[in-house]
């Protein structure tokens, strides 16, 4: 990256989240403007793992070098592309265990739960992602979270502790009577509600792992002041120092192990994908 882009007032500009409308994703001529992106994520990355490291979060990057962020060239594995995203998850000596004892493919880093950066076309986000096919994570906090009154209340003070803008999502890919499918938001809500007994209860009742994605971050603005480039390593070294606990009272692991109750054999409901 040379250092005119470092001196940008915004480190995204708006034709880095253009690149994400409409029309472009699926077109292999905008892979040079996707590049752009990568390589600015890339950037990030060198500016906030030395810290992250440092504090010694149990989040890493992927261990093969060319997949630190996510596909930017469209290709037959990739013929879409909607968003490209920086992403910290397990370690690799916790996949491979996972990937052998649990017989499914755990190779990829969207089987785990992750602590994302992500452009898209509506602006950045610093997030935490549980995706529909991590299953397993998902399982751990539907399990650890169904143990106890101890245990739910440990989680809402941990969302209690977010600040306010955090949003909780839930989405899901469902099928209409034609046979296509679309991206279907099931619920949006301030993760400061969910602090309330009732609200927990009730988004728990509607997720479901492996049918669901689950996002709780927070999504910024293509021109909010906070992304200026002198200042975006910052913010988003704060967004996960905050996200993290949640990330470490979810994620499993043989210390965090919460799949020995009744749902520890299920595996990943068929999707209507």
């Amino acid at each position: 990256m040379n250092e005119s882009t470092v001196t940008d007032k915004n480190f995204f500009s708006a034709a880095d989240y253009a690149v994400f409308e409409n029309g472009l994703g699926t077109n292999a001529e905008y892979d040079g403007e996707r590049e752009r992106v990568k390589e600015k994520l890339i950037y990030l990355h060198r500016e906030i793992y030395p810290t992250i490291r440092k504090n010694k979060w149990d989040l890493h990057p992927h261990w093969m070098a060319q997949w630190l962020i996510s596909a930017a060239r469209i290709s037959p594995a990739t013929p879409r592309i909607d968003f490209i995203t920086l992403r910290y998850s397990k370690p690799e000596t916790t996949i491979k265990l996972m990937k052998r004892e649990l017989f499914e493919d755990f190779g990829h880093f969207y089987a785990n739960a992750m602590v994302a950066m992500r452009v898209d076309k509506d602006g950045f986000a610093v997030e935490l992602y549980v995706s529909d096919k991590a299953w397993v994570d998902a399982q751990n906090l539907k399990n650890r979270l169904g143990e106890s009154a101890e245990q739910r209340g440990h989680f809402r003070t941990l969302l209690a502790e977010l600040s306010g803008e955090h949003t909780v999502r839930l989405s899901r890919f469902v099928r209409n009577e034609e046979g296509f499918t679309r991206y279907e938001e099931v619920m949006r809500a301030k993760a400061s509600r969910l602090v309330n007994v009732g609200m927990l209860t009730t988004t728990l009742d509607k997720y479901t792992p492996g049918l669901h994605d689950l996002r709780l971050g927070i999504y910024y603005k293509p021109d909010d002041k906070r992304l200026r480039a002198e200042q975006i390593a910052h913010e988003v070294l704060t967004r996960i120092e905050q996200l993290y606990p949640v990330y470490e009272f979810l994620t499993w692991s043989p210390k965090n192990n919460y799949r020995n109750g009744k749902n520890a054999d299920q595996k990943s409901p068929r999707r209507t994908r």
